[in-house]
């Protein structure tokens, strides 16, 4: 019998250490960086997180996520191997996820969740003194790279400056290794940050501001 599941399991987006796991886009994405997943290894993710601190047995990780009565010792490890190597984990000083031999793993990350808006048919834009900037599903770039959704071609500003995130209700700001900052609610943003309406924004110290808004 699986081991009991005493920890909520992720619903939407969340971190894990510096990490930002969004798992209806199966992807992990940190600063300038952004990691394409396998479903198995995001489902086995988000069932570690979930239990985060707590030994999840072999079996019950079999269970949550391949549901099969048996696979192979061989295909569980690759699996754990892989996460890893996503995660830049390293097995034997572990950041991410620990093996407890012979039982099963132990996700020993830090894991934040990011909590979601009720509804989901909402529009987010970005306001301006100069007009409203409508915000895509997705990956919204913000900098002086030419394909960028907010483009801010002056100086103080990276190529790629930081990002907004929407995916469904849940939207969040990332800084991308910006070297004037990325500030939101006065604030530097250090790691992924769930945005609500009428958050201020600012690109460096005195480039750019922007408020976010949220239409339903």
């Amino acid at each position: 019998m699986p081991e009991s599941n005493t920890t909520a399991r992720p619903a939407g987006s969340f971190t894990v250490g510096d990490w930002l796991v969004v798992p209806n886009l199966n992807r992990l994405s940190r600063g300038d960086e952004s990691v394409q997943i396998e479903l198995k290894l995001m489902e086995a993710l988000v069932h570690l997180a979930g239990r985060q601190g707590e030994l999840v047995s072999k079996r019950e990780l079999i269970d949550a996520v391949w549901q099969v009565e048996v696979i192979s010792d061989g295909t569980l490890t690759r699996a754990v191997a892989l996460l890893r190597k996503a995660l830049g984990d390293d097995a034997r000083n572990p950041r991410f996820i620990e093996t407890i031999p012979k039982r099963g793993y132990r996700f020993i990350a830090p894991v934040e969740l990011l909590e979601a808006t009720p509804s989901v048919s909402l529009r987010f834009k970005l306001e301006t003194p100069d007009g409203e900037i409508a915000l895509a599903e997705g990956e919204n770039l913000i900098g002086r790279d030419p394909d960028a959704r907010i483009r801010i071609d002056i100086g103080g500003v990276s190529r790629r400056h930081a990002r907004i995130v929407v995916d469904g209700a849940d939207v969040t700001l990332e800084d991308l290794g910006s070297k004037n900052g990325t500030y939101l609610r006065g604030r530097h943003v250090h790691k992924p940050a769930r945005l609500a309406h009428g958050d201020e924004i600012r690109i460096g110290h005195k480039v750019a501001r922007f408020r976010f808004v949220v239409d339903d």
